[in-house]
């Protein structure tokens, strides 16, 4: 009798469990139609290049990406801005580039893929053009429901500017709500000055839980920027909070 009655417990805790996964798999592919609010701390703790007299050796950056998913002309979009603060360390503080997209999605047997415009504009007044425009395009292949594998890539062009940043999406569910992932990995190449700005390694582990009845997220992402050139950032480590707004 005992064991009858915890069979509720153990099927509420198993759907719950079933909810996490689910969940973090949605959050760990950038064509997923769920609303997110993303909070991130990131940290880049070194340089390439010999110090700058005068300027710290590292930088913090909070950054606030909101991604809201909606239906146009019959289509599932998915509309997201990257919102940069600077707060301390080398460099100016303040309000840095800004980028927005909207993806419009299509479903298939086989995963989603994904197409629509994406912008960037200027709010330091260093960059060759205050504004800049071009297409964002990407795909995610669901091997199965722990792996996801895929590509994403935004590239925005203007007078001066011709920017292309890719990034790969590899995602595996580990189970309750844990999940590993290459995270916000951007393989950055400016084509004006034909060479990388940034080629990442890194890998981000995440969890989804609930803090009440307000499903979130926390993870790390650790990078190493394997391209060495003066001045780039050398490695970096993201913590991101998302709460997360599912429709199931």
């Amino acid at each position: 009798m005992k064991a009858l009655a915890l069979l509720p417990l153990l099927a509420t805790a198993l759907h719950a469990a079933e909810d996490a996964d689910e969940l973090s798999r949605q959050a760990t592919d950038p064509t997923a139609s769920l609303m997110a609010l993303n909070f991130q701390s990131i940290y880049t703790g070194g340089y390439y290049g010999a110090d700058v007299p005068g300027e710290a050796d590292d930088q913090w950056t909070f950054q606030f990406r909101p991604v809201i998913p909606f239906e146009f002309l019959g289509r599932p979009n998915i509309f997201r801005a990257t919102i940069p603060y600077q707060t301390g360390g080398r460099g100016d503080e303040g309000l840095k580039p800004l980028s927005l997209f909207d993806l419009m999605v299509f479903n298939e047997d086989w995963g989603r893929w994904g197409l629509g415009p994406v912008m960037s504009m200027d709010t330091t007044g260093d960059l060759p053009d205050g504004f800049s425009i071009g297409p964002a395009a990407g795909f995610v292949w669901q091997v199965n429901k722990k792996l996801n594998l895929g590509l994403f890539t935004q590239n925005v062009f203007w007078s001066d500017t011709a920017l292309t940043n890719i990034q790969p999406v590899i995602a595996y569910q580990l189970g309750n709500g844990w999940s590993l992932s290459a995270g916000d990995l951007q393989f950055s190449y400016d084509w004006e000055n034909s060479r990388w700005l940034s080629v990442p390694v890194g890998i981000q582990l995440g969890k989804v839980t609930k803090l009440g009845d307000q499903p979130v997220r926390f993870a790390i992402n650790p990078q190493y920027n394997l391209k060495n050139d003066r001045g780039l950032g050398e490695w970096s480590v993201a913590f991101t909070f998302t709460t997360l707004f599912p429709t199931f």
